[in-house]
């Protein structure tokens, strides 16, 4: 035998020894693994098993003791990635479907919960312990299915498996939340405190008894649970707030701050922990006792940046502006670059654009971004002028980056909602402030704005669960309360209407007992009638103070509804002799001599109220009596005397661009509504206005493309001069079918409208709707008459004249 055939032989040899000697090895590894397990020394186990896998990674018995072994030890990842491997192996491996199944239930990971649970249901043989996990996927789909016998019978079977297995934790699930629906509150609390006992370390169910102790709003036994809570679990800062919280309702302030002092003893970032101190104070007790704790800490730390920062948001909020931005820049101009610093930038930005000087504020947001390009605060201010300037497309982008970066942000949110409802696009501004609630747990501004919208859609139902949710959180919010109240009265939902009231009653301040009184008068006007109403009113106008007044002022808009002038003016007169020194109770008469027709009396009470307050809205009402008289030119001259004085008055220099508007000076009334529109774009009354007078009165592209710009927001609308805007608009453009969905309702509902009729019959022509469009211009004609001049009323009588020729000739030639 040669020397190269022997070597090959030996290496032959030598392969087949050590793929025995592998197999061999893993099987001793495994023995050595069971024998450690016997021992109770798990840990060591689990090394011999993993041995065993670097030389068999299919060896199922190891798999299946490795993952029970790791289940016992509380290592659910490693149990699970294990069975999960043995499934793979042996689909039919039905210990491995069912710890799958319960960890994935436990896990609350439904979809492999369901997966694993439908090949262990399905098996021939019953398996042994699956009523548990199948009990727990029947409970899931009772509860989204809304079946509440279903979901007490379950219950009911959880209590007959408990018996036997009183520890199974996916039972005390299931009993804790069947007892929950069923209002069982003590049974639910009973089934945690099982759960604790059994998994002590379970952080889960410490927070479910927190929940439920606060529902059976028992104050004692909720403090002493959360305190308990926080010594087991010192870095839980959620139940830290609660407890701050707990105690701050149940009016026990210094044992809030005694709590969060000894917080900041134990915290290892203890400014952090003053902070929250501060915050807290200032919550409670108001900005000057915030002001005193921030002295007593500044001293106690080197870097105190943020404390500083803190102090002059505390100085800018009390009105002492100046000395907040120095202190603001002085800690800006000290600062190293980076985040921190970042941050204060960006509150220094916003405190200079609260005083006007949005060049120093564009300055700093620019400097935050090209220090870091997704810092969500200064990319939501950059976004806010985008809005502002009527770049959608560009604050969408913006958002969209500061999304990327804070994806639960709901005033991102909100912002893209703004920039969605510039571009007309209304549904998806909706579903974005529908999501902002979401992402701020239901807080009052957010859900505020949301339900707004829903009541203005008539969504009162959408509304009502909106602003239920939000009361959850914040039940003395006023404006909450005003709302829902209105959606009451719209669903005529009287009891509810009347918990409204209450509710209101209870809260402080004059604005929230006068809205209280408004409120139940509409439900006894509305109940009980009218006449019960009257009797409420007079009973309320006889009160002292400004709350009888306000309802004197009620009652008067009641008498003058029933056409009893002598009635209404009497008790206005009263009025203004139980309050001589009020320029609002003045106001009230001349407002009622007004509307009685006494316009001699009105304009002498109303001329002296203006010149005594130089108000926009007292202006107007006396041009308004001026302009009732013919004194057309007399009530121009007060409101140009309000705007010497006043020249930025948003009410006078509207009613200004009106009275230019009437008088064919377009130009001057153009440059007026560009101008409020530049203050305010976010009116969507200034932007109609100057978007139709621009689209109306001028030809050139530059203009119709800004009228489009400004109005595109209109999109959706079914505000009649609104719709004629926008549709003249789009028919301008050369959309005429979509401009005639819009234009086709305007002039319905503004009937006595000639050129909102002019407009329909324009788009009529282009869409080749002759007949229809000769009608239309025929209406138009006929409503101006015969003096009116404009150029639309000219141009509609000549175009009704050619299409009635054009289709007569198209007559004589068929």
């Amino acid at each position: 035998m040669s020397l190269s055939l022997r070597s090959a032989l030996l290496i032959s040899a030598l392969a087949l020894a050590a793929c025995d000697s592998a197999e061999e090895r893993a099987e001793k590894h495994f023995q050595k693994g069971m024998e450690l397990l016997e021992s109770g020394d798990r840990k060591r186990a689990l090394v011999e098993f993993r041995n065993v896998f670097a030389l068999d990674k299919t060896n199922k018995k190891t798999r299946l003791a490795y993952a029970r072994t790791a289940r016992e030890l509380g290592n659910i990842p490693e149990s699970y990635s294990n069975f999960l491997r043995v499934a793979e192996l042996e689909p039919q491996n039905m210990e491995a479907r069912l710890a799958l199944t319960e960890m994935a239930i436990v896990a609350q990971n439904w979809d492999e919960a369901e997966r694993h649970g439908e090949v262990l249901l399905a098996a021939e043989t019953p398996v042994a312990g699956s009523e548990i996990p199948a009990l727990a996927l029947a409970f899931r789909e009772a509860v989204q299915a809304g079946d509440a016998t279903r979901v007490r019978e379950i219950t009911r079977d959880a209590e007959a498996l408990a018996e036997a297995t009183p520890d199974n934790e996916i039972l005390h699930r299931i009993l804790i939340e069947g007892y929950m629906s069923e209002g069982e509150i003590d049974k639910a609390i009973a089934i945690t405190d099982r759960a604790l006992e059994k998994s002590p370390d379970r952080e889960l169910f410490y927070r479910v008894k927190g929940m439920l102790l606060s529902q059976k709003q028992d104050p004692e036994l909720l403090e002493a649970h959360l305190r308990a809570t926080i010594a087991k679990f010192p870095k839980d800062e959620e139940t830290k707030a609660l407890l701050v919280r707990l105690l701050a309702q149940q009016g026990d302030l210094k044992g809030a701050q005694d709590f969060l002092r000894s917080e900041i003893d134990a915290a290892e970032d203890k400014l952090a922990a003053h902070v929250t101190l501060i915050a807290f104070i200032q919550q409670s007790e108001g900005a000057e006792a915030a002001r005193a704790e921030l002295e007593t800490a500044l001293p106690l730390y080197e870097n105190a940046n943020v404390l500083l920062a803190l102090k002059a948001g505390l100085l800018f909020d009390a009105g002492e502006r100046n000395e907040a931005i120095a202190i603001l820049e002085g800690v800006v101009g000290g600062a190293e670059p980076g985040a921190e610093t970042d941050r204060y930038k960006v509150t220094l930005a916003r405190m200079l654009v609260s005083t006007g000087n949005e060049v120093g504020a564009r300055k700093l947001v620019g400097e935050v971004l090209e220090a870091d390009a997704g810092q969500v605060e200064a990319l939501k201010m950059r976004a806010a002028w985008q809005i502002e300037a009527d770049e959608a497309d560009e604050a969408i982008s913006t958002l969209r980056r500061a999304l990327d970066q804070a994806p639960e942000d709901a005033q991102a949110m909100t912002l893209m909602a703004r920039a969605h409802e510039r571009n007309g696009n209304s549904q998806l501004a909706q579903d974005l402030l529908a999501l902002a609630v979401d992402a701020s747990g239901n807080a009052a501004p957010e859900s505020l704005r949301f339900a707004t919208l829903l009541v203005e859609q008539e969504r009162f139902t959408n509304a009502e669960e909106v602003l239920i949710k939000a009361l959850r959180n914040s039940p003395g919010n006023f404006d909450l309360l005003n709302l829902l109240g209105n959606v009451y009265l719209n669903t005529e939902d009287w009891p509810r209407a009347e918990q409204v009231v209450a509710s209101l009653k209870r809260l402080p301040g004059e604005r929230a007992q006068t809205t209280a009184d408004q409120l139940r008068l509409q439900i006894t006007s509305r109940v009980k009638g009218l006449d019960e109403g009257i009797a409420l009113l007079e009973e309320m106008a006889g009160a002292d103070g400004s709350g009888g007044g306000q309802a004197k002022v009620a009652l008067i808009r009641a008498r003058l509804a029933q056409n009893q002038p002598e009635e209404a003016l009497a008790l206005a007169r009263e009025l203004v002799e139980e309050f001589p020194d009020s320029a609002e109770a003045r106001q009230v008469l001349g407002n009622t001599q007004f509307a009685t027709g006494d316009f001699a009396a009105a304009e002498e009470t109303l001329a002296a109220v203006a010149e005594e307050t130089g108000v926009g809205a007292d202006i107007l009402q006396l041009a308004r009596v001026l302009g009732a008289q013919g004194k057309g030119a007399e009530a121009q001259a007060a409101i140009d005397k309000g705007l010497a004085e006043a020249p930025d008055n948003a009410d006078l220099l509207w009613a200004k661009a009106s009275y230019l508007e009437g008088a064919n000076d377009i130009d001057g009334a153009i440059e007026i509504y560009a101008a409020l529109y530049e203050r305010n774009s976010g009116s969507p009354v200034v932007a109609n206005n100057l978007a139709s007078l621009l689209a109306t009165y001028r030809d050139d592209e530059e203009s119709l493309e800004r009228a489009y710009t400004v109005a595109r927001r209109l999109r959706g609308t079914e505000v009649p001069p609104f719709q004629d805007t926008i549709g003249w608009i789009l028919f301008r453009r050369g959309e005429a079918e979509e401009a005639v969905s819009y234009l086709e309702p305007a002039a319905a509902a503004l009937g006595g409208d000639p050129v909102v009729q002019y407009h329909l019959g324009r788009a009529y022509e282009a869409v080749g709707r002759k007949a229809d469009a000769i009608a239309q211009f025929e209406k138009a004609v006929t409503i101006a008459g015969a003096d009116d001049l404009r150029p639309q009323i000219t141009d509609a009588a000549a175009r009704r004249d050619a299409l009635a020729a054009a289709l007569e000739a198209e007559g004589a030639d068929q």
